[in-house]
């Protein structure tokens, strides 16, 4: 495939300010504190401690994580890990947040708190991609759904059209 992929214009590798992800697998620094690993990417920016610090614990009280900003990531459960993740991933604030698979493997609450957040984010303005094999999430907060298979995009629609002319249908 080729292309370019744009964002307000700008080409994506001068836009990394204005994006944020979610990997599936575990992204943090074991040496590193939960506000240590939220707050990287602010220091990788160059702000300054005293901000970057603010920001995180903003991020880790917006994720549910008060009380553990000292823990490191061995001593915490496998979906207070994935808050830390979307708390690093939110610190600078980005314009798109990419979330792969956030709610593989997490528990009921954790599952519940990530859709209410994002449902927050998209009302403030931020462009969520997620990709997920779970339609029903999909439903929930899609605008728009891609369908991919083996790579390659087999189609790209309106959740409500897509929905209409599928109904109840597997995909």
């Amino acid at each position: 495939y080729e292309g370019t992929v744009l964002i307000d214009g700008h080409p994506v590798d001068g836009a990394h300010k204005d994006v944020g992800v979610v990997f599936q697998e575990e992204s943090t620094f074991p040496w590193r504190s939960t506000l240590d690993n939220v707050a990287f990417p602010l220091e990788v920016e160059g702000i300054d401690k005293a901000e970057r610090e603010a920001a995180g614990r903003k991020f880790i009280k917006l994720v549910g994580l008060e009380g553990f900003e000292n823990h490191f990531p061995a001593q915490l459960s496998g979906g207070m890990k994935r808050r830390v993740l979307i708390a690093k991933a939110l610190s600078h604030e980005p314009r798109i947040l990419f979330l792969d698979e956030p709610t593989a493997g997490v528990d009921v609450d954790l599952r519940r708190d990530m859709w209410l957040l994002v449902s927050d984010l998209r009302k403030s303005g931020v462009t969520v991609v997620l990709t997920t094999h779970y339609i029903e999430e999909a439903e929930e907060i899609a605008d728009r759904i891609a369908v991919i298979n083996q790579g390659k995009i087999l189609l790209v629609e309106d959740k409500g059209l897509l929905m209409k002319r599928l109904g109840k249908k597997k995909l």
